[in-house]
């Protein structure tokens, strides 16, 4: 593992992997995953503009990759509800 800077500054990777995910969910979307996507949804949406404003502040970077990790989790979420209902 690298450096707190290091795992900081992967945010873009951590946005492009939800953006992946909230990709499949939306695909699979059905009614009973709506609330899971649009959390997905408005989480990937914080992520991005976080790690926009965020220069070279470690702190606001490290808060995009969190998150887009939440997105990631929510749009795996949705996903399996989809994939149930």
């Amino acid at each position: 593992m690298g450096t707190g800077t290091d795992a900081a500054m992967g945010c873009p990777v951590g946005i492009q992997e939800a953006r992946g995910a909230l990709e499949k969910a939306m695909a699979a979307a059905t009614a009973a995953a709506c609330e899971s996507l649009s959390l997905a949804k408005d989480m990937l949406h914080h992520a991005e503009a976080e790690h926009k404003g965020a220069g070279t502040d470690v702190k606001k970077h490290a808060e995009a990759v969190r998150e887009a990790r939440t997105a990631q989790g929510y749009a795996e979420e949705a996903r399996l509800i989809a994939e149930k209902f």
